[in-house]
């Protein structure tokens, strides 16, 4: 009898380095590879134009070995019972999810198919060490990030890494597929659609080639900046590969082998970028524990901690209206352009969460709406390390001083400049702290703050001195 198995794409829109797809193409006579949209799976509007240009890019690459993707919207369960109703399935693979509803909706999954007498096996696909293998000597999961990655360390030997199968035979005697086009997913409307096109269009190009070069890019022309050129946004020193792995347009593993072998000068920030790519095996680590950790925070004292709500006050940090430079410039860097750089992300998050003492659940949902690199888990565990409440976070107590950053960090004042074009015509001098700026020079650079640039919404050293009272009203 003929094998016909069934790839379901997920979270690993590449055909290299697949290991669901590499197995069933060696278990199976023809393969059957299909896309759900899962809309109960959280997704954010900027993530879902790249998921839609995305899949136009897998699209390409099955057809040029001569298959095809068949693509559905819905509830899974329901779609893979119709599914098998009509084709003689024998296998179903896939690779692993982490969040906590991926996980029980995958468990369910796997138990009904194996009641119908199919295959069903899942594989390792978007993380180097899944949260099970990464235990201390008291068989624990690490709460610590340092521990954790030497741990991970230890672990990584023997990188799985391999081509795509030279051949995806798709099933000959192909049933009457109810399927959708990717244009019927629907993914965004047509009025979202042309805002993130615009804008987006101008700053990424989805897909596995995509991911490649762009990594390729890296190792070999910003790499040995990498490590003291990753905390100026002013410098495109940072890879831009977070939306990539995101969607599993190239494997972690794939990034660490070719960055750990790659023979450049500066070690230290090799191992720098390494880091990086623990820290979000770290994520997924925590969230595959901590569930809920997008919503609760995981040190529980938290949950008495006297947040503010002022949707004046959210709303002008959404819009990057401030009136402090460097929060404007990062906030409208990533309405803009759909990311936000590392360092800057954790200035506008601590002035979130410290000075306007707004939940930092508002941050996250908000960033995770608007990055094309949102990912549940590392979106949620950075907010809760920004906001002081999560595993291994940064102290409460340590609050980013946005102008003092901004003079650290942006210097000259070019990143400021090329997001919040009003404050151009200043000088760098006075460029950082504009509620400084004298009347004359005000007139004289014709930036009138509170006019042509707002006055700053809060006092951040006032400010401060609340969040830390209301810190210490806790351990009372």
């Amino acid at each position: 009898m003929e094998k016909i198995g069934v790839i379901w794409f997920r979270q690993d829109l590449r055909l290299d380095d697949n290991y669901a797809l590499n197995e069933i193409c060696k278990a199976c006579d023809y393969v059957l590879p299909i896309y759900i949209f899962d809309k109960n799976n959280k997704i954010g509007s900027a993530s879902k134009w790249w998921l839609e240009k995305s899949l136009y890019n897998l699209k390409k690459s099955l057809e040029s070995k001569k298959s095809k993707i068949i693509l559905y919207k819905g509830n899974p369960k329901i779609i893979i019972s119709d599914l098998i109703s009509k084709t003689n399935i024998t296998h179903f693979f896939w690779n692993r999810s982490y969040d906590y509803y991926s996980v029980e909706r995958d468990k369910k999954l796997k138990k009904y198919l194996i009641e119908k007498n199919i295959v069903c096996k899942t594989f390792k696909g978007s993380l180097i060490n899944e949260p099970w293998d990464i235990k201390n000597n008291n068989n624990e999961f690490y709460k610590v990030f340092t521990p954790y990655w030497n741990k991970s360390l230890e672990k990584i030997k023997d990188l799985n890494l391999f081509k795509a199968p030279s051949s995806i035979p798709f099933p000959k005697n192909k049933p009457n597929f109810e399927n959708s086009s990717i244009k019927d997913l629907n993914l965004i409307s047509e009025k979202s659609k042309s805002i993130w096109t615009y804008k987006l269009e101008k700053e990424w190009s989805p897909g596995e080639f995509e991911a490649k070069k762009r990594l390729n890019n890296f190792k070999k022309n910003i790499l040995d900046e990498y490590g003291n050129g990753r905390d100026r946004p002013y410098k495109d020193f940072t890879s831009k590969l977070s939306p990539h792995l995101h969607f599993g347009e190239i494997s972690p593993e794939r990034i660490f082998f070719e960055i750990k072998n790659f023979k450049n000068k500066n070690k230290q920030s090799k191992n720098k970028y390494l880091s990086e790519i623990g820290w979000r095996e770290f994520s997924y680590n925590l969230i595959y524990y901590y569930p809920d950790m997008d919503k609760v925070p995981i040190q529980k004292k938290f949950l008495k901690f006297p947040w503010k709500k002022n949707l004046k006050h959210l709303k002008a940090w959404q819009e990057g209206m401030t009136g402090i430079p460097i929060i404007d410039a990062g906030m409208r860097q990533l309405y803009k352009t759909g990311w936000m750089h590392n360092r800057v992300r954790m200035i506008v998050g601590s002035f979130l969460c410290k000075n306007l003492l707004i939940h930092w659940s508002e941050g996250e949902k908000w960033f995770f709406d608007k990055l094309v690199d949102a990912d549940i888990a590392s979106n949620s565990a950075g907010w809760q390390w920004i906001a002081g409440c999560g595993a291994d976070a940064a102290p409460y107590f340590r609050v980013f001083n946005p102008f003092l950053q901004s003079k650290k960090f942006d210097p000259d004042g070019l990143y400021i400049k090329k997001y919040v074009p009003e404050l151009s015509s200043l000088p760098s001098i006075l460029l950082h702290s504009p509620l400084d700026i004298s009347i004359e020079d005000q007139l004289k650079y014709k930036c009138i703050i509170g006019k042509d640039y707002p006055k700053p919404i809060i006092d951040i050293y006032k400010t401060r001195d609340i969040a830390l009272d209301s810190f210490k009203s806790l351990k009372n």
